[in-house]
């Protein structure tokens, strides 16, 4: 029996969060709630993960908030899903090629791209002017320059070149900052044709000896996992500003602690980590002054925040409605 054939499926919606954020203090699903209602649709919240488990078989739609790895045993169990939305613009919480199998759409909500670009820019600014080791500096009451050769190895911001590893719309708004600052832009697709004259496409390792800076925006996937590694390290010229707001594994993290003592890498601004949060015992970058980190708070806003509940539920009834269930 397929998705589109189980007998209930015109009687029956329901939406499972299967992993409902609990970290944001007084997080509801009541607007989600308000908006799907009059629609005929049950929200699902479970108690816990047996809870959770318990209530796979009869979902329509399954909503992962990238708390937990939705797992290919887990779309076994999807009896009647037609389609699952994550929570977020990154996907990489969810067995994509499972549920594509399985004939399961997977979506997700771009609520931050804003906010993610924005945030992107600050860490390249403070990574580009040493804004760390500089504060620590201040605070210590050393101001005299002459203590501080490092300033004179930092180049000018304008006409240098950014590198995009993911130009995917976060990507895109990105470059199109970094424009404004009179950097030339370029970028590593994964489908060339999308280039444009403003981004155009350059191959991974050309990106790495043409930037001077690059900021990596790309979706977790096989394909991705390990990408900035010693080898792209290799291929950079020194002084590289590396920053990073897609996913923390996208980086080798011990081959950027190498690039970093050899020089090769200048300094670095990190937003994502793997994993996250990183083991104290064996973390190679926190606490370094060359390496700036922030929570995996990229997308976060007031704006973003009120938007999502929003978007989420406007990508439910869709995923309902192209699956037959509306």
């Amino acid at each position: 029996m397929t998705n589109q054939d189980h007998p209930q499926a015109d009687s029956i919606r329901t939406v499972l969060f299967f992993d409902p954020i609990n970290w944001i203090h007084n997080w509801t699903y009541e607007e989600e709630e308000a908006i799907l209602a009059p629609l005929g649709i049950e929200v699902v919240i479970p108690r816990d993960r047996d809870d959770r488990d318990r209530n796979l078989a009869s979902a329509d739609v399954v909503v992962v908030s990238s708390i937990d790895q939705l797992t290919a045993e887990h779309v076994a169990q999807l009896d009647r899903c037609v389609g699952i939305l994550c929570y977020s613009a990154g996907m990489d919480a969810v067995d994509v090629e499972a549920a594509n199998r399985a004939g399961i759409a997977v979506t997700n909500i771009q609520a931050g791209t804003a906010d993610v670009a924005d945030h992107a820019m600050t860490l390249l600014l403070a990574a580009w002017r040493r804004l760390s080791p500089m504060i620590a500096e201040a605070r210590a009451g050393r101001w005299d320059l002459e203590q501080h050769p490092q300033l004179r190895e930092i180049p000018r911001l304008s006409g240098s070149t950014l590198g995009i590893f993911g130009p995917g719309a976060i990507g895109r708004a990105v470059a199109e900052r970094a424009r404004a600052f009179g950097m030339r832009t370029i970028a590593t697709y994964r489908r060339p044709e999308a280039a444009d004259r403003d981004l155009p496409h350059v191959s991974l390792t050309h990106l790495a000896a043409e930037s001077d800076a690059v900021v990596v925006t790309a979706s977790l996937n096989d394909s991705t996992k390990g990408a900035i590694d010693r080898q792209f390290f290799d291929a950079a010229r020194p002084g590289l500003v590396v920053v990073n707001v897609g996913r923390g594994a996208l980086i080798v993290e011990a081959d950027l602690a190498a690039a970093l003592d050899a020089g090769i890498v200048a300094s670095a601004g990190l937003d994502v980590r793997y994993p996250e949060p990183p083991d104290p015992e064996n973390d190679l970058l926190i606490g370094r002054p060359d390496v700036i980190v922030t929570p995996h708070v990229a997308g976060v806003s007031s704006e973003a925040l009120s938007s999502l509940h929003r978007l989420a539920a406007e990508g439910i009834e869709a995923l309902l409605r192209n699956g037959g269930r509306l």
